[in-house]
């Protein structure tokens, strides 16, 4: 069939936060002869710069309908990672259709955002949650059939096992004590029956379908999970169960839950985690229901998707090299593509250190700072190289202060770098020296800065460190010999 893919600006959320942004949740058509169901919802990043990507899948319900139920978009956002939430329509098991609609959603959303694939997380609730288990183990057991091998999977309140549910809603049936779980349990039975015939008849068929089954005697489809970070997370108020729903750990789905973690972590996947709840489940209308997207902590799941993601953040960035903190000097980290400037074609981390007084006018330490340019070890440097990113740098850099600080047309100046090599200090595996010509933003006025640049092959580490000082001061000023101190203080391991 085939597929076209529409942009819709739908609807304007406002987050709560300092900076008071709204933010645009985009409709995405990925089928425009059903528009109506195959579509997704995506949410950018706050920053612009999509490093990652978590989609979302539920069954039964519209992309829409997840909105007010958690904030996962919310802290995604501010976290450069792209969110998507989308219907797997009335998807109970990992069948044919359900797994060829989530490769369709998967290679549309690369296509349409320009992610990287490596760069995926996919989560899933309740029945969803057994899709996305088993949508992950088919793609590692077979990739070539797969758009997308996820990085990272969780479930949330997930019934893992698809003969435990089919278990589960027999005897959710004979104990007929609240009506909502004795109708989902005939539902399913009748849902899986049409689609698959009965348990005893396919027992074969339904364990192929599950990415789990509790009784089988060797390892089987979970094997592919053996290498996958993995949460699954439960609401695990059993008192509220017993009050509210007359079942016992058996009668939900936490003692499957657990046997998979543990199997799992046998195996030697450290990386597979069973998640309690730190807070009753609680749906958006009040209503206290363990089947809810709060039992996940927003935040702390965020930070682990960009763990396994392996996106940058600097509150715990753990350096392979040490750089000095000296004292009162500020210090900023930021990843490879740099946000201001993404044509730079390095990939790692930029750690900047500014002398107290780079950002006050009168201080003779205006707009002295260093930078340490931690960089794959393949990566090319040289002084056409170097003179071209530092062009590329301050043209970004300048670019985006021109409208938050007003700054009119006719003061603009274009920014030119000349970058020479000289002679090699010691300890250097090549040494540059050159200037930046450029509009100080702060003053609004033309400026040049003098740059003193090293470069150190860090081959243990298959890194290079290219380490930039920058001041408009002349070479004599005691400026340069506290950054000359810094650098002679760095080594490429810590």
């Amino acid at each position: 069939m085939k597929q076209k893919s529409l942009v819709v600006i739908y609807l304007m959320l406002i987050f709560c936060n300092s900076s008071g942004n709204a933010q645009n949740v985009e409709k995405i058509i990925f089928n425009d002869k059903d528009s109506a169901n195959d579509y997704y919802l995506a949410i950018r990043p706050l920053s612009g710069n999509i490093r990652g990507v978590q989609v979302l899948f539920r069954s039964f319900i519209q992309p829409e309908q997840v909105l007010p139920e958690t904030k996962l978009h919310n802290v995604g956002s501010s976290n450069d990672i792209l969110t998507v939430y989308a219907s797997l329509k009335q998807g109970l098991c990992a069948n044919t259709i359900t797994l060829e609609r989530i490769n369709t959603i998967l290679k549309n959303i690369t296509q349409t955002y320009s992610v990287d694939t490596a760069k995926f997380a996919i989560g899933g609730f309740e029945y969803a949650g057994n899709i996305v288990l088993r949508y992950t183990e088919l793609s590692y057991q077979n990739p070539s059939q797969f758009f997308i091998q996820p990085k990272a999977v969780f479930a949330i309140n997930c019934p893992v096992d698809l003969i435990g549910l089919w278990h589960w809603s027999e005897k959710a049936i004979k104990t007929n004590f609240f009506p909502g779980t004795a109708g989902d349990g005939k539902y399913i039975i009748d849902a899986l029956t049409k689609e698959n015939g009965s348990l005893k008849d396919n027992l074969k068929k339904y364990i192929g379908l599950s990415p789990f089954y509790k009784d089988a005697e060797e390892t089987g489809n979970e094997l592919y999970l053996k290498n996958v970070p993995l949460r699954l997370y439960y609401d695990t108020d059993i008192n509220w169960y017993l009050k509210n729903r007359r079942q016992s750990y058996y009668d939900t789905y936490l003692a499957d839950g657990s046997e998979l973690i543990n199997r799992l972590l046998l195996m030697g996947n450290n990386d597979a985690e069973f998640i309690q709840a730190r807070q009753p489940g609680v749906r958006s209308n009040g209503m206290r229901n363990p089947d809810s997207w709060s039992i996940v902590d927003e935040v702390e799941c965020i930070q682990w998707i960009k763990r396994k993601l392996d996106i940058f953040d600097p509150d715990f960035y753990a350096p392979a090299y040490n750089l000095a903190f000296p004292k009162e000097w500020d210090v900023e980290r930021f990843q490879f593509p740099i946000d201001f400037a993404r044509q730079i074609p390095y990939k790692g981390i930029e750690d900047v250190r500014f002398a107290p007084g780079w950002g006050n006018k009168s201080s003779e330490e205006y707009w002295s700072y260093c930078f340490l340019w931690w960089i794959d070890a393949n990566s090319v440097i040289d002084a056409v190289s170097l003179q071209e990113d530092l062009k590329l740098y301050y043209t970004g850099l300048v670019g985006r202060n021109i409208e938050p600080r007003k700054i009119p047309k006719e003061k603009w100046v274009p920014v030119k770098a000349n970058i020479k090599k000289i002679k090699t200090l010691p300890g250097d595996a090549e040494t540059y020296s050159g200037t930046v010509n450029m509009l100080d933003y702060m003053e609004q006025q033309p400026m040049t800065l003098n740059a003193f640049i090293h470069l150190q092959n860090c081959n243990t580490k298959n890194h290079k460190a290219v380490f930039i000082e920058i001041s408009p001061q002349p070479a004599t000023h005691i400026i340069w010999k506290k950054m000359n101190e810094l650098y002679s203080g760095f080594q490429c391991g810590n």
